[in-house]
């Protein structure tokens, strides 16, 4: 294994990734998302309880995590059909790396720079809010599970990016991909009409296959939140799943980031780079 090889690649793609004018823009908007200004501003005039954001953590996973595609799908989607159009990546796989050392070392790039973003955006607006206390540790359930959504989102676009020739065709699909998972399969719009037809168990694919749905009703299932919180798609997960629900949850999350890795890696072994 060419470690070094392997360690350069993911300083470049952290480095590049970090400074971007995307990922710095997204980061002061993740922030104010998390941070909610608006609740800030009534706390900071005593009319919000200290640590109010734990009191209104669903409705900021309602906001927020529709928004977190938004960071790894476009980054993960033109990260190698960039660097192929630019030659750059025939050039580095005619060095002593393997194609996988070089997809991995990309991969971790990428995730840690993401990660970084979310991580910085719901812990400095925790610690605002609960003013420094053990109460800031309430929302890290919440940090953990965007970042299985974040890892699940740049298996996607990492996909994306190895089956596409263009970069504009790969950030197209990556941006239609967010809309598809934020608005046309949204379980809590379809709810209405299944029910009406008495087929509520139909709604089960449109929320197993949508990873941001998935990560949010996960969330919401590990904390002490009412029915209205966990809306349509939470109630007919309990009842064809009943308790167990959040675990059938957590295991399709860990299959999309399990399977889109696994795909990425076989079909970027076998392409022609060229």
């Amino acid at each position: 294994m060419n470690g070094a090889a392997m360690y350069a690649i993911f300083v470049q793609s952290f480095k590049e990734t970090i400074r971007s004018k995307w990922l710095i823009m997204f980061a002061v908007v993740f922030f104010f998302l998390a941070f909610n200004l608006p609740l800030a501003t009534l706390a900071a005039f005593n009319f919000l309880p200290q640590g109010y954001l734990s009191q209104f953590i669903s409705t900021i996973i309602t906001v927020t995590f529709p928004l977190i595609p938004l960071l790894p799908l476009p980054l993960g989607a033109t990260s190698i059909v960039e660097e192929r159009e630019s030659g750059f990546l025939q050039y580095v796989l005619t060095t002593p790396i393997a194609r996988t050392q070089y997809l991995a070392a990309r991969i971790i790039g990428l995730y840690i720079a993401t990660t970084t973003i979310i991580v910085i955006g719901f812990g400095v607006a925790a610690i605002i809010a609960f003013r420094p206390s053990l109460s800031v540790l309430s929302v890290g359930y919440v940090v953990v599970a965007s970042l299985v959504l974040n890892a699940a989102m740049l298996g996607i676009g990492m996909l994306v990016s190895v089956l596409s020739r263009r970069r504009a065709t790969a950030l197209g699909a990556s941006i239609f991909i967010w809309f598809v998972f934020t608005t046309i399969s949204d379980s809590n719009v379809l709810a209405p009409i299944f029910t009406m037809a008495h087929q509520i168990i139909l709604l089960i694919p449109f929320i197993l296959l949508n990873p941001v749905e998935s990560a949010r009703l996960v969330v919401l299932a590990h904390g002490s939140y009412s029915v209205v919180d966990l809306g349509a798609s939470g109630m007919a997960m309990g009842s064809v799943f009943g308790s167990s629900f959040p675990i059938v949850l957590a295991i399709t999350m860990s299959l999309w980031v399990v399977i889109t890795f696994a795909a990425t890696f076989l079909i970027f072994m076998n392409q022609d780079i060229r």
